[in-house]
């Protein structure tokens, strides 16, 4: 069976990074993708790419969660610049 789409890219991680009580974001990195997507709100665990802003390339795969919280720090940082996020 052909798996078509990022399911292919299993396991997924997702982080969410809520940077004001209106503005959230939620970046998901596959396995073997080469790119976390970022998405508008929080998705939760969705595979689907309705609410999709950005795609960052990466030239590596993530090992663990750390990871994935580190390439949305890098995000927020060069997009929405210094403001300040609640925690």
């Amino acid at each position: 069976m052909s798996m078509k789409g990022p399911k292919r890219f299993l396991p997924m991680a997702w982080r969410v990074e809520r940077v004001s009580p209106t503005e959230v974001y939620t970046f998901r990195w596959g396995r073997g993708s080469g790119v976390v997507t970022v998405h508008r709100g929080d998705i939760g665990s969705s595979h689907d790419n309705d609410q999709l802003i950005d795609t960052v390339h990466i030239g590596s795969d993530w090992a663990d969660e750390s990871d994935v919280a580190t390439q949305a720090r890098l995000w927020l940082r060069s997009r929405i610049g210094p403001r300040r996020r609640s925690a």
